[in-house]
């Protein structure tokens, strides 16, 4: 029998390994997919999480199962997932926090940026500063006013120190060059309940937090931190309608794999995850959660959106401090 030469052999290897990616991507999914979402079950990232998962089963004929492995503000299950092969069969379901923990905590035994690829946003929720409604600014521009003219100190209530409510209303402190104290709860509703009751000016919620005092009366929306207004507050400008421009932040969920996931795969399951977020019924179900179906975004421009946000959340960690130590 003829034995290939070494360097014959080596260069037959290359170029069998070279073929795998494609071959991979056009037989993904083969076997169960996992989402491992780092909080417990019922909270809405994990309703998302099995929302998506549920219309990626239909569409894959492969069950994607939802593995739930919380603490550690999600680390424990971003690390199973950085350690994890990268071939696609196992996927995080990332939040907000995922970005934040580089901030906040010291001691991850992943990086943040290097240990991932990103593969889809799924929901975005933008923020949006709130008043009470029995407060005398009917638009952003008059506390803007009564904010500069420094007449008397102004307050603005949080769910916790290094949330994404927090690092909205800090954002604005900067981007308004304006002087307002942050009080932090240990949850949204205290926050709220002082809100309304006058012991704080504003606060910075998810929709989600706010509709339905909102919706009552009780507070008033002045404006949206995205790019275009939210159907459900259409006569609410943006930040950059009513004046401060450079003003986007907002909580979102979307999948990261581990790095160096074949780039076919990502496409794949990134080209699936945009058709399914797409689908009307998805965003009403999405919208029941509390959730806002994202705007689809290609796998380059997810990883755009989440450099942008380091950066400006290492802006702001350069100021403050995030861990609350």
């Amino acid at each position: 029998m003829r034995v290939p030469a070494p360097g014959r052999l080596a260069a037959a290897l290359i170029a069998a390994f070279a073929l795998c990616p494609p071959a991979l991507a056009a037989d993904y999914p083969s076997q169960p997919v996992t989402f491992v979402v780092g909080y417990t079950p019922g909270g809405a990232i994990d309703q998302s999480a099995r929302l998506i998962a549920s219309e990626l089963a239909k569409r894959w004929k492969q069950s994607v199962i939802v593995d739930n492995k919380p603490g550690a503000n999600a680390t424990i299950a971003a690390t199973a997932v950085a350690n994890a092969r990268p071939d696609g069969y196992t996927l995080l379901v990332a939040a907000s926090s995922h970005n934040l923990n580089k901030f906040v905590n010291k001691n991850l035994r992943y990086d943040v940026e290097k240990s991932f690829t990103p593969v889809a946003l799924t929901v975005e929720v933008p923020n949006v500063l709130v008043v009470n409604a029995a407060s005398p600014y009917r638009d952003l521009g008059q506390l803007l006013a009564a904010l500069r003219e420094k007449k008397k100190p102004f307050s603005y209530s949080s769910q916790g120190i290094g949330g994404v409510p927090h690092l909205a209303g800090e954002l604005f402190k900067i981007r308004t060059g304006t002087d307002i104290l942050h009080v932090p709860y240990k949850g949204a509703a205290q926050g709220m309940t002082d809100l309304m009751g006058g012991v704080v000016n504003m606060s910075f919620p998810t929709p989600g937090s706010a509709m339905g005092y909102i919706n009552q009366g009780k507070l008033r929306a002045l404006a949206v931190a995205s790019g275009e207004r939210l159907a459900q507050l259409k006569d609410v400008p943006t930040f950059a309608e009513a004046g401060v421009p450079d003003y986007l932040i907002s909580t979102w969920h979307g999948l990261l794999a581990p790095a160096g996931t074949p780039p076919e795969v990502v496409a794949r399951i990134n080209a699936d995850v945009a058709d399914i977020l797409r689908d009307p019924a998805v965003q009403r179900a999405m919208e029941a959660q509390g959730n806002l179906a994202a705007k689809p975004l290609t796998a380059a421009e997810f990883r755009a959106k989440l450099s942008r946000e380091l950066s400006v959340y290492g802006d702001i960690a350069s100021r403050i401090d995030l861990s609350g130590g």
